[in-house]
C-alpha cells in the first residue's frame, strides 16, 4: 500500500483549525488505487506528489483536487474546495463490501456527517438533527453512537459547551477510530486526484 500518511495520528478534530472548508472521506480496508477506481477515476491519472499549495493552485486554475492516502485501516480523500466525497452516489460506490464515513464543512453552517455500509447510506445528518437519528436508532450502527454523543452533549438544544463541529469530529474519531497526521498533511506532498467530473 502506498501513500500512507506518516507521522503521529492527531485524530480529526483539528481539521477546522487548518481548513476553512473541507470534505473528508474515509473508506475502511481500501488502498489508494482501489479508492480512486471506486471514485470513478483511472488510477493512472493520480498525480504522485502534490503539496497543499499545489493542490490549491490546481483547484483554482484547473479543477478541484483531492489529496489521497491511507491511515490505519482507512483510505482517505481530503478535498478542500469541493464535496464529491459527500455525495450519496459516491458513498454507495466506495462502501461496497465495506464502510465509509464522510464529514463536510462547506465553509458555511451546517456541518454534515454521512455513514454508508456495503453500498447503502445508513446515516446522513447535521449535528442539530442528531435527536432524530437517536429516535430512529436500533443501536447497531457506529453512526448512532455519534448521534447519541451529540444529543448527550446538548447539541440539538443548542446547549453544548463547544461547537457542534468540534464535538462531531471528536465523536467520529472516538467511535470509528480514525486519525490523520496534522503536520504531515500540512507539509508533505501526497498523491492527488483532479476531480474532472465536477
Amino acid at each position: 500500500m502506498w501513500a500512507h500518511a506518516e507521522g503521529p495520528m492527531d485524530g480529526i478534530r483539528w481539521l477546522p483549525e487548518d481548513f476553512d472548508a473541507y470534505c473528508l472521506l474515509l473508506v475502511r480496508g481500501l488502498g489508494v488505487n482501489e479508492l480512486v477506481a471506486r471514485l470513478g477515476y483511472d488510477p493512472r491519472t493520480v498525480m504522485p506528489a502534490v503539496t497543499p499549495d499545489e493542490a490549491f493552485e490546481h483547484s483554482m486554475d484547473t479543477a478541484p483536487v483531492t489529496r489521497l492516502g491511507t491511515t490505519g485501516d482507512w483510505a482517505f480523500s481530503l478535498e478542500q474546495w469541493s464535496a464529491e466525497g459527500m455525495e450519496a452516489e459516491t458513498a454507495r460506490r466506495v462502501s461496497a463490501g465495506t464502510e465509509c464515513i464522510a464529514v463536510l464543512n462547506s465553509g458555511t453552517p451546517p456541518v454534515w456527517f454521512m455513514h454508508a455500509v456495503d453500498g447503502e447510506v445508513v446515516a446522513h445528518f447535521e449535528p442539530s438533527d442528531a435527536q432524530d437519528v437517536v429516535d430512529g436508532s436500533q443501536g447497531r450502527l457506529t453512526s448512532e453512537l455519534v448521534a447519541a454523543g451529540l444529543v448527550a452533549a446538548g447539541v440539538p438544544e443548542g446547549a453544548a459547551g463547544e461547537s457542534s463541529q468540534t464535538l462531531l469530529l471528536k465523536l467520529v474519531e472516538q467511535h470509528f477510530g480514525v486519525g490523520l497526521p496534522r503536520a504531515s498533511l500540512a507539509s508533505t506532498a501526497l498523491p492527488a486526484l483532479a476531480l474532472t467530473s465536477m
